[in-house]
């Protein structure tokens, strides 16, 4: 059995009209498998994977309950054969962003293959999930289980450590900060929020690239995609009368704490934390050293095994749901991000794995989300806003700037990834 977590009961209490939804969109460079033998693949490897197995629980429930047998394929499994052009995908994974999910009397997740006859050697997958059931890690887990080919390995997994009491103080104190803080910056990404739909785009930058930065800049992956967001809001905001933020911007950065035993467990094992993207840098190198000044704090202390250890104390003594989405909310956070990688390509009925976009819709109280999904031969960063933020959505391509401003002809990048949307002026990206 499987307890619900503190995490877990927060995106239960949200509205049922809207779950929150988190999940990944899949690109494959290859023939598109016959919808019949995906179909048998999924429904043989479904119910071996225990977050694909279990039902929303009653208001009492200390546990997730389980139903057992194969997935109902009728509601768990759809074909969708699109007209041709990026645009009418993008726009059909626009729609997926807010799809309502299965029913209550089925566990909550689904998968789609999105087809286009004019796209041949492509194919995308779909996969979503009540977000109480599955984080992330978690997410990417339930995919390569149901779709690859052979046995791949997945995110890195965090076998467990003891916590000092301090640090798990200083988690405390450091989870209730930002209420106190000034207002986070970047008001152009806080306007009022609705849940009238929700918009993404994606850009995609070579992982070789952005290793060759992290080494130049002595920093990780993960630190020189934040720093150059920080660089891409700048010009993302500039314009006529560029309304620039009285303070760096408050990203609520997510941690995994899921230990190796837990890769298909169900429920959410994560933490977050705060980075102050940078407002005053003006290069590359200044915003990377400020992140990894920050970054740094993290990775060399227990903050990983404290965020564990909290979220696993008696209901008691953790916030409540109603403030936990206060404490990680747009009001304090107007940026939320993920960073996830797959470590290796794998295969699907053939077709080769190419790149990756996580995906979040946790209703109209959250944050802008920004993702970035790395496979070994691509980081995608991608950007999920409601309608009324939906300029948020033009933000990777100056990402994309930042990273490859300089990059010498031959280098491999190739500007906007395959089922991107097309450049747009962001005036009219709403």
């Amino acid at each position: 059995m499987y307890a619900i977590g503190t995490v877990d009961r927060s995106f239960l209490g949200m509205p049922a009209t809207q779950p929150p939804i988190t999940g990944f969109f899949l690109d494959f460079r290859g023939t598109p498998p016959p919808f019949e033998a995906l179909a048998r693949r999924v429904e043989q490897r479904a119910g071996g994977l225990p977050a694909l197995t279990h039902l929303l629980p009653g208001d009492a429930k200390r546990w997730w309950p389980v139903r057992t047998g194969a997935p109902d394929l009728d509601v768990h499994l759809r074909h969708q054969v699109l007209p041709a052009g990026d645009e009418v995908l993008a726009d059909a994974c626009d729609t997926l962003l807010s799809d309502p999910l299965p029913g209550p009397a089925h566990p909550q997740w689904d998968c789609r293959l999105l087809t286009q006859e004019s796209a041949p050697d492509r194919f995308r997958l779909c996969f979503r999930i009540h977000h109480a059931f599955q984080d992330g890690v978690g997410g990417a887990y339930s995919t390569l289980a149901l779709f690859a080919d052979d046995p791949a390995d997945g995110p890195r997994l965090y076998p467990a450590a003891r916590a000092s009491p301090a640090t798990m103080l200083r988690i405390g104190a450091q989870m209730y900060a930002p209420l106190l803080s000034a207002t986070p910056g970047w008001a152009g990404l806080r306007p009022p929020a609705d849940d009238s739909g929700r918009r993404w785009n994606h850009h995609d930058v070579p992982t070789a690239r952005l290793r060759d930065l992290a080494e130049t800049h002595h920093a990780n992956v993960n630190d020189v995609c934040l720093a150059a967001l920080s660089l891409a809001l700048k010009s993302w905001d500039a314009g006529p009368a560029p309304v620039h933020p009285p303070e760096p911007a408050h990203l609520l950065a997510v941690m995994s704490t899921r230990q190796p035993h837990e890769r298909h467990a169900p429920g959410n094992r994560i933490g977050g934390y705060r980075i102050v993207l940078p407002g005053t840098a003006t290069t590359l190198g200044a915003a990377v050293a400020d992140v990894r000044r920050q970054s740094d704090v993290v990775r060399r202390g227990d903050r990983r095994d404290a965020f564990r250890a909290l979220l696993g104390l008696p209901a008691l003594l953790c916030p409540g749901p109603t403030m936990l989405r206060t404490m990680l909310g747009r009001r304090v956070y107007p940026l939320a991000a993920s960073s996830i990688t797959f470590p290796e390509t794998f295969g699907c009925f053939g077709a080769r794995f190419d790149a990756a976009s996580m995906f979040v819709n946790v209703g109209d109280a959250s944050p802008v989300y920004v993702s970035f999904t790395r496979t070994p031969t691509t980081v995608r960063c991608t950007v999920v806003a409601d309608r009324p933020r939906a300029r948020a959505i033009t933000i990777p391509q100056h990402w994309a700037r930042v990273l490859t401003e300089g990059t010498p002809s031959g280098s491999g990048f190739s500007g906007p990834a395959p089922y991107g949307r097309r450049p747009a002026d962001e005036a009219s990206a709403g």
